[in-house]
């Protein structure tokens, strides 16, 4: 458990956070740029010594300025990945690791290195020197580097900000991984909803250096309004769980509320449970359910909101049992069809549009 009691003066308002973070989950921090995302990490990593107020780590007090406690940031054990890689140009991949592996505290068990090597796909960089690494490697070794300095807390200030596509494609199941698979707990800031949704179970929302919000990473992705930013496309987040293989076809089949659902081969195990990711310019809505078209997922809906997204499109959201999805369709389409709340339709989606996690 994270408890966050502070207050830090910045130029344009003050950040006022309190909150607890139940830190069994991953942990997003989002909002508008300037908003205090990148502060309140800080103040976390004790990199901001004006802060007042408290600040307590499961049953280590970080801060408490009532009582003039401060615990300096290389004694509270937490690792920082920054968008840059921050590596030491002079040591090779492997002295990089090294060096981070002596700092490690006492105190702590450390990972085991063949393990993070593994985990971050690194182990065919180790002898090269930093300036022979594309971005996206620099980034993997910025990572393991971390992980073996043994921290107690991991905080990300958005890591894959500076990355290409490509890039991002490698890191991201790295960093999806590491809560589970080394039980380290995650605290990321990022800009996007994709890498959020990908990422985080739960999110804390920040917009003028206070929090606007604090629930599951589907309920407020799913909402539109709560994280509003127009630079990042809008996506669903639903629960699934792995049911079978369609391995002629290339498929995987997978269940939603009851309802089965087709997404591309993925590997997993049968009762997986995993995180589809749908976005609103993928879903068709549909007055009948027919069978003849080449869309190979259609789910029955109710239409539960409408609103108005821009001049020409309005974001309609639907739900089916306990989940939502959104649909962003135009506003010609939505008078053409007399599409209303709360009446009965259908969201069509082809499998080739999603992503599952």
């Amino acid at each position: 458990m994270l408890k966050l009691d502070i207050q830090l003066p910045r130029d344009r308002f003050d950040l006022a956070v309190n909150a607890s973070l139940e830190l069994d989950a991953v942990w997003g921090i989002m909002g508008p740029s300037g908003c205090g995302k990148t502060s309140l990490l800080r103040t976390l990593a004790g990199l901001e010594k004006h802060a007042k107020g408290r600040i307590q780590f499961n049953d280590q007090v970080w801060m408490d300025s009532e009582q003039g406690l401060f615990v300096a940031a290389e004694q509270r054990g937490i690792g920082y990945i920054f968008q840059e890689a921050r590596l030491f140009p002079h040591l090779s991949v492997l002295g990089n690791l090294q060096f981070s592996m002596k700092r490690a505290r006492s105190d702590r068990k450390g990972l085991a290195f063949d393990d993070v090597v593994n985990q971050l796909g690194i182990d065919h960089l180790l002898n090269r020197g930093i300036e022979k690494l594309s971005g996206g490697e620099k980034q993997r070794v910025a990572i393991a580097r971390t992980l073996l300095n043994a921290p107690q807390l991991l905080l990300m200030d958005e890591p894959l900000a500076s990355l290409d596509w490509e890039s991002k494609a490698t890191i991201l199941p790295c960093l999806r991984n590491i809560h589970r698979d080394f039980e380290i707990p995650v605290i990321m800031v990022s800009h996007s909803r994709e890498e959020v949704a990908r990422l985080t179970d739960q999110v804390l929302l920040l917009n003028q250096g206070v929090v606007t919000g604090k629930d599951k990473s589907q309920v407020l992705l799913n909402n539109a309004l709560a994280v509003d930013d127009q630079h990042e496309p809008l996506l669903s987040m639903l629960d699934t769980v792995v049911v079978g293989h369609d391995t002629g076809y290339g498929l995987t089949l997978i269940e939603a509320e009851g309802h089965q659902l087709q997404v591309h081969e993925t590997g997993l195990e049968l009762g997986a449970n995993v995180r589809m990711i749908i976005p609103a310019h993928e879903v068709s809505i549909v007055l009948d359910d027919f069978c003849d078209t080449s869309v190979l997922n259609r789910l029955p809906v109710v239409i539960e909101s409408i609103e108005q997204h821009d001049d020409w499109h309005q974001l309609i959201t639907l739900a089916f049992g306990n989940q939502t999805l959104m649909a962003m369709v135009t506003r010609k389409s939505v008078d053409r069809l007399k599409l209303k709340v709360g009446v009965d339709v259908f969201a069509h989606f082809k499998a080739s549009g999603l992503e599952v996690v």
